[in-house]
């Protein structure tokens, strides 16, 4: 039978998988726009001006369907992982709201006066408007990603015990502290560069499907600037973002490096080990990486649309790997407990109290619901087949309309 916790840590990982790409173009392409419409006033050459707008064209469709699969997210979150909700999701509310107060409220009726404004305000006002935008986008994330590094080590967070709560115990965080969490920082860095740097690799992989606009060696050349800059960027926080996991989170440090952290004390091992072992992932992606980078530099000098091809499955498969790897190594939990915490409980409360803690922060509690569905699959294997060809369906008619947009955008 299906583990109902697998069942869940596997959905959310593919709507991860869609989602991430979407939205990391999106994320880059708000923070470019700007810039190459800035670079188009100061040269006075009118071809950054359609580049901008051909982006902007492609980035509305991008993040229609992003959007879609930021909410699928959202839901699977609530639904499969009540504790992730329970406790990161009910403590970090404020954090929840401001994401969404600027993905929605604000980011989004903007991006419809960003449009109407094209060749109607001064372009002064239409880049002040763009890097507004830009930054209201990059709260999303900001707040996203808080969560997610509190969920990896919840800094700051008290446990105390009380009979009267459904769990056994209370949990108090305070949200401003949350902020000082050493994973957040090189977390949200890694994030935006890795935006940017994906954004430059689709518009090389675009504009060099789409040589034949006028402004596809402009697209093409931005591309692969954005993406040798801001590559190494990511690359640098990435490993930073490691280094404190290694310090903090034993259950990922474990499941990433292969084996249990050399600050996690022995009589700890059977509390945090991992459920997959994903030692393969990093080298994984340092290889993608490596590729990628043979690939821009092949392309910065000559057109070639299946050396392009492989540019863009290189870059959607390197994040995809990084952020599917950096989620699944959480498993068995949904929020890791950290060692200081554990070793704080056994004395105070003793090791019963700490490893009712620990499994009760672990995906599979309270989320029996997804037993059911196991029940279903097992007892009638098409429906499982009809919902992997239903994925697959869905897949290629995302790829279909990307590919169907950038096509359309190159006869603008």
């Amino acid at each position: 039978m299906i583990g109902s916790a697998t069942l869940a840590a596997d959905l959310i990982t593919w709507a991860f998988d869609v989602h991430i790409p979407l939205v990391y173009t999106v994320l880059g392409l708000l923070w470019t726009m700007p810039f190459v419409e800035m670079k188009g006033v100061k040269s006075g050459n009118t071809e950054y001006f359609r580049l901008t707008r051909s982006m902007f064209n492609y980035m509305i469709v991008v993040y229609a369907m992003g959007g879609v699969f930021g909410t699928i997210i959202t839901v699977f979150l609530a639904g499969l992982m009540p504790v992730f909700t329970n406790l990161a999701g009910y403590m970090l509310w404020p954090v929840w709201a401001l994401a969404i107060v600027a993905g929605v409220l604000i980011t989004i009726p903007m991006i419809g006066l960003y449009y109407r404004t094209f060749e109607r305000w001064s372009h002064r006002r239409h880049i002040a408007l763009g890097l507004i935008i830009a930054v209201s986008a990059t709260i999303i994330p900001a707040m996203f990603r808080l969560v997610f590094a509190y969920t990896a080590y919840p800094f700051g967070t008290s446990v105390i015990p009380d009979s009267s709560s459904a769990i056994g115990f209370d949990l108090a965080v305070n949200v401003y502290t949350a902020f000082e969490n050493p994973l957040y920082l090189p977390l949200f860095l890694s994030t935006v560069f890795a935006s940017i740097a994906f954004t430059g690799i689709m518009m090389l992989f675009g504009y060099t499907l789409s040589s034949n606009s006028s402004h596809s060696g402009l697209g093409r050349e931005i591309g692969s600037r954005l993406a040798l800059v801001f590559g190494p960027l990511y690359a640098v926080t990435a490993a930073w973002y490691l280094f404190e996991v290694y310090l903090h989170s034993p259950t990922i440090a474990w499941s990433l490096f292969g084996r249990p952290p050399s600050n996690l004390n022995s009589v700890l091992y059977a509390v945090y080990r991992p459920v997959y072992n994903l030692s393969w992932d990093p080298y994984a992606v340092a290889i993608l990486a490596a590729v990628e980078l043979a690939v821009i530099l092949y392309l910065t000098r000559h057109t070639n649309r299946a050396i392009a091809w492989i540019s863009a499955i290189a870059g959607i498969a390197m994040v995809d790997l990084a952020e599917g790897g950096n989620l699944l190594a959480h498993l068995p939990y949904a929020v890791v407990p950290p060692q200081s915490l554990a070793v704080q409980l056994i004395h105070q409360y003793g090791i019963t109290f700490a490893i009712t803690v620990a499994k009760t922060l672990q995906v599979s509690t309270l989320a029996t619901v997804l037993d059911y569905l196991s029940i279903i699959v097992n007892q009638m294997p098409l429906l499982l087949i009809f919902s992997v060809a239903m994925f697959l369906f869905f897949n290629v008619l995302v790829l279909g309309v990307i590919y169907l947009a950038l096509q359309w955008r190159s006869t603008k």
